[in-house]
This record gives C-alpha cells, sequence and structure tokens, in this order.
C-alpha cells in the first residue's frame, strides 16, 4: 500500500533482514537509567518482527531515534534491521511500528482515521563556559562522526558537549493520505468543516497533542465523527 505525503511519499511495505554492525559505543552520555540516550528505550527487549511474507522472527530490539532504525543486540554487538521494506510490523515494549521508508513509525491508532508517532531526535549543543560567565552553544566540536566501510555502520560516541534533544512527528492518515502536524492548528486545517468540532474536543477534554494518550483519545474522537 502507498501511503501519500503532504511532505514526501511513502511506502508502508515490510524486512528480510540484512545486517549492519554498530558499535557498542552508541553514546558517551551515561545516565544509568537509560545509557544510550538515541535509544528510544532504556534497554533491549525481546520483540516480534512479521515479515510480508508471513514469516515471524523475534530479536532483542530498541529503535535508534537519531538514524531512525531498528537496532537489536546480537550477544552485545549492535545490529541493524536492513530492507524494511521487506517488514509488515514489528511489536516492540507492546506497541506495533510499520516501516516508513528505512524509519519505523509507532502505530497509536489504526482505522480510517489512523494516529503515528515519528520517534525522533537531533544533536545538540550544550553551553560551553565563556569568560564572565557566559555559556556559548557555538564552542567546541558538535559534529557526531559515522564510520562506514564495506557493509559496517559503527557510530562512534557521542562528544561531551553533545546532548540529544526530541524532534517527535505526529502523522495522520485521511483517506490513504499522509499529513504531518505538530501542533493543534496545523491538526484542525487536515479537517476542513469540521474544525470548529474538533477544536472544541480539544478544550473540554484537555487534550495533550504530544502524549500518546491524548493522540489514542484524539484518534478515537475523529474516527466516530468521521465515519
Amino acid at each position: 500500500m502507498i501511503l501519500i505525503i503532504k511532505q514526501k511519499i511513502i511506502g508502508l511495505a515490510f524486512p528480510v533482514i540484512i545486517l549492519f554492525s554498530i558499535s557498542s559505543e552508541l553514546s558517551s552520555q551515561t545516565d544509568p537509567a537509560k545509557p544510550f540516550p538515541q535509544l528510544l528505550f532504556p534497554g533491549f527487549t525481546r520483540s516480534i518482527i512479521i515479515m510480508k511474507s508471513g514469516k515471524t522472527n523475534s530479536a532483542s530490539l530498541n529503535y535508534n531515534t537519531i538514524d531512525e532504525e531498528m537496532v537489536f543486540d546480537q550477544k552485545g554487538v549492535y545490529m541493524v534491521l536492513d530492507k524494511p521494506e521487506e517488514i509488515d510490523t514489528v511489536y516492540l515494549q507492546n506497541l506495533k511500528f510499520i516501516p516508513v521508508e528505512k524509519a519505523f513509525y509507532e502505530v497509536v491508532v489504526n482505522g480510517n482515521i489512523s494516529l503515528f508517532i515519528q520517534h525522533k531526535s537531533r544533536y545538540a549543543p550544550v553551553g560551553s563556559n565563556t569568560a564572565y560567565g557566559l555559556t556559548s552553544q557555538t564552542l567546541g566540536p558538535t559534529a557526531v562522526s559515522t564510520v562506514r566501510g564495506g557493509n559496517q555502520v559503527r557510530n562512534l560516541e557521542l562528544p561531551d558537549n553533545v546532548k540529544v534533544s526530541p524532534a517527535t512527528v505526529y502523522w495522520v492518515r485521511v483517506d490513504n493520505e499522509m499529513h504531518k502536524f505538530t501542533t493543534e492548528r496545523q491538526f484542525l486545517k487536515i479537517f476542513p468543516g469540521k474544525e470548529n468540532e474538533i477544536k472544541e474536543f480539544f478544550k473540554t477534554s484537555k487534550l495533550d497533542l504530544k502524549s500518546r494518550e491524548g493522540l489514542i483519545k484524539l484518534g478515537n474522537y475523529c474516527n466516530e465523527i468521521l465515519k
């Protein structure tokens, strides 16, 4: 099934697994609760991969929000799922993910109106101390190197002055067309003729558009009024 997107055209298709090696040194930031800040979850958990062919695999997975790739732990070596177009669905941490190009979007609501979360992040510099007690966001190296050789990929350790900042994007599918939104105003424009009704729902439900629970409520409501 091909979905037409306002920003780009994507195919929600599905993966035979070809592996790329990633070094275990994914990050230099050592928060004990989340040692690799570019990963969506604190740790790797046993997950289910359903192929387009119908075959089912299992692996210890997590999701890299910087590179937007599924990563799995194979005896201490981190590998990346390749050919996501051959994958139908990934169940990770009891959540459902589908491939969109090389990325995976979380399916929050599935129906006539479907909602998705594109989990993504970016590297940002941590402020460096300058004279007179001021802080600069421009001093020091901020690049994160990636070494590619043959069919191997190795992400080098993050520099000390780099942090991972969320850059989450939300998508709604209407009539097989994908629309991106991050604000209530953007969402309302997707539903001409229903703006006032949906706006009132935002107000009365005190909806948090950027929470999973809020998106579920919003998606269920839209499916009710747009049957």
